[in-house]
């Protein structure tokens, strides 16, 4: 037997199958309008009833700092996100936006019925900030930078409006918060220089203190304490030699009264005292020197003591000469008188007054007398600069152990001096930084092109929301009429009851329509036909409701260019 092709198979399979699919469609013909009926209005009025939303922007140019940096350094963040960041938080914070809305009155509704930052929040929404991708303006070496800031309005006028104000903000708080980021770091370092110097103060009166409590034992007046101390010491040795000089010349003239005391004696003995010799008697020159010697011992006992070898040895003469007196007056008083006591004692006067008045006498007593003072000054100036050479020796052995004090008290003074001086160029260059910013030379924001009217609104795309309606419409009407068939078990068609009973079909009775049918169907017809009309009313009056002057509802709906891009 031939066998049939199975294409002819297949093709009344599909005849089949679309003319069932055709029998359902014209059997829920009503499911399948009313839904694309709905879902269209509600597409088609939402496209016609929302509002467009108008986007401004508005360039700003970055200029870098007119002074090269080599020259001036700026004390303020040039990362451009970072300070852009930074700087949207300060620009776009509640206070400046509550006074936008008000004075351009935006989000009335959303103001009056929720907090006010759910509007503020909603506002940042709408603000668009965008950085030019541009590498090259990117580089740290570049000399400008271009980015864009942009607001989204249902109305063209506000949104330019907006978009003006937002940027001459950005321009303005960026020199505020470069003014305010400079004098910062120029407070900082004054601050630190300030408890610097306090600490400076405090150690400079420490170590003024410890060199003024020994002074003369430091460190750098070890050169003058040694050149003093040989100066000392080559006076001392001119001291010790004026000194034996003196005593030196003071013991020849002292042995010269000596052999003329003696010679003054042996001639006594030989000789009678005579009217014609009156110069010379017996006892006049040791008389003479007696006095001369007790004057000079009363003078150094002043200034010596008992032990000093010089007042030893006047003593030792004064004894010698007090008893040679003695012996003279007993050989005086043995000899035989001339007149009465009075006599004899009025010429030992006369002639002791005689032997003083002696020139060569008197000149060895002066030159005694002037030996002597100079021994004297000559040994006072001996101890003098023993005392100094001691203080001086003292001094030099005490300059190593200041110095190590010394060493540990400025360790601390040198480090923080170092710290002081850096920090001093640092604040220096911080105040010309902010001085550069002051007279805003520094990093600059400038306005290139202000925010002008839109072309053309950025959304909402119409054309696509009625593209996405028709396919919601579509797609609802498909749902209704599988979700009908499913629910709905009767029996359409011969074949179904064969297929399910398992019995003979002897015959169909076709529906009996009447004329009471007949009015009963229009009438629910138009009954329906009201209802649909009611509920199109109620969408497309929903669709208002929801779509007039919803912006946020609008914004959902228009894709954001920026987010396209990244």
């Amino acid at each position: 037997m031939p066998t049939t092709p199975p294409s002819l198979h297949d093709e009344s399979t599909r005849g089949l199958a679309l003319a069932a699919i055709l029998e359902v469609v014209r059997r829920r013909r009503m499911l399948v309008v009313l839904p694309v009926l709905f879902v269209l209005a509600a597409a088609i009025s939402m496209a016609v009833f929302l509002p467009s939303l108008w986007t401004a922007k508005a360039t700003l140019l970055v200029n870098r700092q007119e002074i090269p940096e080599a020259l001036v350094r700026s004390t303020v963040n040039t990362d451009l996100e970072a300070q852009l960041l930074t700087l949207t938080y300060e620009t776009l914070d509640a206070p400046r936006l509550t006074k936008i809305m008000e004075d351009n009155d935006l989000y009335p509704s959303l103001r009056r019925s929720k907090p006010a930052a759910t509007a503020v929040e909603r506002m940042r929404k709408d603000i668009k900030i965008e950085v030019q991708d541009d590498r090259d303006r990117r580089r740290p070496e570049s000399r400008s930078w271009v980015f864009t800031v942009g607001y989204s309005a249902t109305d063209p006028a506000v949104a330019v409006r907006v978009t003006n104000t937002l940027a001459s903000l950005f321009s303005e708080e960026n020199r505020k918060l470069r003014e305010k980021s400079a004098a910062g770091t120029s407070e900082f370092f004054e601050t630190q220089l300030r408890d610097l110097r306090t600490r400076l103060a405090g150690q400079e009166q420490k170590i003024a203190a410890y060199k003024e409590q020994h002074l003369g034992e430091l460190p750098e007046q070890r050169e003058v304490n040694v050149r003093t101390l040989e100066r000392l010491q080559q006076q001392l040795q001119l001291a010790h030699e004026s000194h034996r000089r003196a005593s030196e010349r003071r013991q020849m003239i002292t042995q010269n009264l000596n052999d003329l005391d003696l010679a003054t004696a042996m001639a006594g003995a030989n000789m009678q005292p005579t009217a014609s010799s009156p110069d010379f008697a017996p006892g006049q020159t040791a008389a003479a020197r007696l006095s001369i010697l007790r004057n000079e011992l009363a003078a150094m006992q002043t200034t010596y003591s008992d032990k000093y070898p010089d007042v030893v040895q006047l003593k030792e003469q004064i004894r010698q000469l007090e008893r040679r007196v003695e012996e003279e007056k007993k050989a005086a008083a043995a000899s035989p008188k001339t007149g009465p006591g009075g006599a004899a004692s009025s010429r030992q006067s006369r002639d002791l007054r005689l032997a003083v008045q002696n020139p060569y006498v008197l000149s060895l007593m002066q030159q005694l007398d002037q030996a002597a003072v100079e021994a004297k000054a000559s040994f006072d100036e001996i101890g003098n600069l023993s005392r100094q050479l001691a203080v001086y020796q003292r001094r030099l052995d005490m300059t190593p152990k200041r110095e190590q004090e010394l060493a540990l008290i400025t360790r601390d003074y040198d480090s923080t001096r170092e710290m002081f001086r850096s920090l001093l160029g640092k604040r220096g260059e911080a105040d010309v930084a902010a001085d550069l910013e002051q007279r805003q030379k520094g990093e600059t924001f400038r306005v290139i092109e202000p925010a002008s009217l839109p072309e053309r609104p950025t959304g909402p795309n119409r054309i696509r929301l009625l593209l996405v309606g028709i396919a919601l419409a579509l797609g609802s009407a498909g749902v209704a009429v599988v979700l009908a068939e499913q629910v709905d078990t009767s029996y359409r068609r011969v074949e179904e009851v064969r297929a399910t009973a398992g019995v003979p079909v002897l015959s169909t009775i076709p529906r009996i329509v009447t004329e009471k049918d007949r009015r009963s169907a229009l009438r629910h017809r138009r009954l329906a036909a009201a209802a649909v009309a009611g509920a199109l009313l109620l969408v497309v009056g929903t669709s208002f409701v929801v779509a007039h002057n919803n912006q946020s509802l609008v914004s959902g709906l228009t894709p954001d260019p920026t987010a396209a891009k990244r």
